[in-house]
């Protein structure tokens, strides 16, 4: 699942024009950004974060990046699915 500060309209044309199979979900009023702590403190959105979350609802793994650039280490995120 992505979550997006983007209005519905452009998650939908994001997910058709990149073929997306996962589910994407809009937050402009930015809650659930807001829940999960990755709200970018000055520019108002999200900034990039992977949570790995169990089947309970748990948090196994959290990464979130500085800026639009920082992304999880591929390893960090093969061991996480690793200890599901």
């Amino acid at each position: 699942m992505a979550i997006s500060t983007d209005k519905e309209g452009a998650v939908l044309r994001t997910s058709r024009e990149l073929g997306v199979r996962f589910k994407l979900i809009s937050d402009v009023e930015r809650r659930i950004i807001n829940l999960f702590g990755v709200l970018h403190p000055t520019e108002g959105i999200a900034r990039p974060a992977t949570f790995i979350i169990d089947k309970r609802g748990l948090i196994r793994y959290r990464y979130i990046g500085k800026d639009y650039s920082d992304r999880p280490p591929i390893t960090g995120l093969l061991q996480a699915l690793t200890w599901l």
